[in-house]
């Protein structure tokens, strides 16, 4: 029994019905048992007891004849609590045990962030200078990796900005989680912390922008998004949307999330980089593996210069940095780990396939466990490691427990520095990007809940509590930027915990609460590999493909701005871009052509002339009960309702009369 005789009785009295349940079968039973109104134990009736005639019986067959267990039987009544219909389990066909289960899931697909923001944070430098070199104040001892008073500056900022990821990441979740009651997790975004490492503050501070200024910005932006929500313009701009470009946006994100799954950085890595085709076949040993190098004009004239090199300070040869970009040099399908994820992706598909619960978890936990084993081939941890970097992460690993502390880079704003034009240009990219980002995720999280609990999102795109969802990742993205991390926003690995069994807000309270607890365990949670990661973004990929089938892919003016938001989202590694290149399209394509059907309606009495007496439909249906617009010449025009017309009689081609006036036989066109 899943749910109690008040939700299953359509009747305003529960009294009005009686629930019969039907015995196991084989069992010889003659008769079967009525439910409790408590539905956690079963009444034997009387015979003849449940055939009042104006009651209704619900037959619901029986598994097997023990009542409800404990556990169930607690979950059951917690949802009758204040406490679940406050997170709406009950009416989410949700329970605690589920959520927590969720929340856990979500977190181990979440936690890469850990190391990999505060790594890709930490190439900004953070608010290190040339003054904490070993020589303060020396040009260039920040781009020179042997300055030991630079990296050890470098150090305390990694270890901060960790600190700093999870605790950010724990209050915004919690404020989704309780305010907003949705199961998405709140976090440093990936690739908004890129542009504010490499674009905005520069590799080591080489940037136009300062590290503080640019956490002012945040800071800043943060403010202006609970501004948006409260004021419901995060919501009407989801309403503006085009159904058809909101639903490919789902199945968009969907492909993204299998694209970072697919990759080395974050993933199995299937799939790496190639000059020629961008991507191509990868899973290459690392000693297979080559960094690329992007090198402008001028600098490419200095490659070979050691004079030049050498008066700046740099490295000989002087090629820059290296991207993290790795290019397959030979070896292609004959990395381990890569196989070792392959077969967490088939652990997880599997279990699905059989209804295990806990499917994801078991799959991350399957690769993160064997890749902690040191000296194979598929260690993460040690010497030896498949990925470079193995004896520090071991070193890490060995502490188990580290105080956190974010004292080094919390509270470094300077808002003195937002005079420059540099940092407003931030400050408008960060908010356009961000805001498109986090509201089409947001909405694509709700409309995947929506798949398990219809009804969920209203006909106006809205649901309960919405308004603070919208706010929630605005408080975050403040919170984040007095902590010295980049805006936080909402994560799409989220979808891995919805397809868990996540319906409500307990979800990501759990998940918060993982985050609180990662503050003490970050060497641990630090440690889980890319490719443990990887086959779960995979799944979950392919699980956001199934709103493309709600998309009228028969109507052009639908199918291709839904083609555009897909097709950008993974290649060009923003959601935000798909989502605006989406729309742009739906716009022109759709304002074009309510130009040209205005023109052509205006004219249809000259048309009709010049062509002769033949009938002229013009079908703008795009769906059933639209109008359409019929004209004869000889009778003038007439609006007619779909499906009142005979279309075999209206067409735009002239025909030749048979003599037969019969329905049934084919019409011959002319050369018209």
């Amino acid at each position: 029994c899943r749910a109690s005789t008040d939700q299953l009785c359509p009747f305003a009295n529960p009294q009005d019905c009686l629930i019969f349940v039907l015995p196991p079968k084989g069992r010889g039973r003659s008769h079967g048992w009525l439910l409790s109104r408590s539905c956690t134990s079963y009444l034997r009736p009387r015979p003849g007891a449940h055939t009042h005639p104006n009651a209704v019986v619900f037959l619901v067959a029986m598994e097997g004849e023990k009542p409800l267990g404990r556990f169930k039987a607690a979950n059951m009544w917690i949802n009758d609590t204040k406490f679940g219909k406050f997170f709406c389990l009950g009416e989410r066909k949700s329970s605690v045990a589920t959520e927590m289960r969720a929340g856990l899931v979500t977190f181990l697909t979440m936690a890469y962030i850990l190391a990999v923001n505060a790594q890709i944070l930490t190439d900004s430098g953070g608010p290190c200078t040339i003054n904490d070199c070993t020589v303060p104040g020396t040009l260039g001892c920040n781009f020179d990796p042997t300055d030991v008073g630079y990296t050890n500056c470098l150090a305390r900022t990694k270890k901060s900005l960790i600190t700093a990821t999870a605790a950010s990441s724990c209050i915004g979740t919690f404020f989704m989680g309780a305010g907003g009651n949705l199961p998405i997790g709140v976090a440093p975004g990936m690739g908004l912390n890129a542009y504010f490492a490499y674009n905005v503050v520069g590799f080591h501070g080489s940037g136009n922008v300062s590290y503080k200024t640019a956490l002012a910005a945040i800071f800043v932006e943060g403010w202006i998004f609970i501004l948006l929500a409260v004021t419901g313009a995060r919501g009407k701009l989801i309403q503006m949307v085009p159904r058809s470009v909101m639903l490919a946006t789902s199945a968009g994100i969907g492909l993204f999330l299998a694209h970072i799954g697919l990759q080395s950085s974050e993933g199995l890595g299937v799939i790496q980089f190639d000059g020629a085709t961008l991507v191509t076949l990868g899973g290459c040993p690392v000693k297979d593996q080559a960094h690329m190098y992007t090198l402008t004009e001028e600098a490419a004239s200095q490659v070979c210069n050691v004079t030049a090199a050498e008066a700046v300070g740099a490295t000989i040869p002087n090629i820059g940095n290296a991207s993290s970009a790795m290019h397959c040099m030979r070896g292609r399908m004959e990395s381990a780990t890569m196989w070792l994820g392959i077969s967490g992706f088939l652990i997880i598909a599997l279990a699905m396939r059989q209804r295990v619960r806990g499917a994801m978890l078991v799959g991350i936990l399957w690769v993160t466990f064997i890749s902690w084993i040191p000296g194979s081939a598929v260690s993460y941890l040690g010497e030896g490691a498949s990925i470079p970097g193995g004896e520090d992460r071991m070193d890490y690993f060995k502490n188990v427990v580290a105080a956190p502390d974010a004292s080094f880079t919390a509270g470094k704003l300077d808002f003195g520095g937002l005079k420059q034009g540099e940092a407003w240009l931030a400050l408008i990219t960060f908010l356009y990007v961000d805001f498109l980002d986090a509201t089409g995720t947001l909405f694509s999280m709700a409309n995947f809940v929506n798949l398990y609990v219809p009804g969920f999102i209203r006909p106006d795109k809205t649901w309960d509590r919405s308004v603070f969802a919208f706010s929630a990742d605005g408080g975050a993205i403040v919170v984040s930027a007095l902590l010295g991390s980049s805006p936080c926003t909402a994560f799409i690995e989220s979808a891995s915990g919805i397809r868990e069994g996540g319906r409500t807000g307990l979800t990501a309270i759990t998940t918060s609460f993982l985050f609180f607890i990662a503050l003490f365990f970050t060497p641990i949670l630090a440690s889980i590999p890319p490719y443990a990661v990887g086959p779960a973004l995979i799944t979950v990929g392919a699980l956001m493909l199934g709103n493309v089938v709600k998309i009228r892919w028969d109507l052009v003016s639908e199918a291709v701005p839904a083609f555009v938001t897909i097709a950008l989202m993974p290649l060009t590694y923003s959601i935000a871009y798909g989502f605006i290149g989406g729309i742009v399209t739906y716009i022109l394509l759709n304002g074009a052509g309510w130009v040209l059907d205005w023109i052509t309606l205006k004219n249809i009495p000259y048309i009709s002339r010049i062509i002769g007496p033949s009938e002229i439909l013009l079908d703008r249906a795009e769906g059933a009960g639209k109008n359409v617009y019929a004209h004869d010449a000889s009778s003038g025009g007439t609006l007619a309702h779909e499906g009142q017309i005979d279309t075999r009689k209206h067409t735009n081609l002239e025909t030749e009369s048979t003599g037969d006036e019969s329905d049934d036989k084919p019409v011959k066109p002319s050369s018209v």
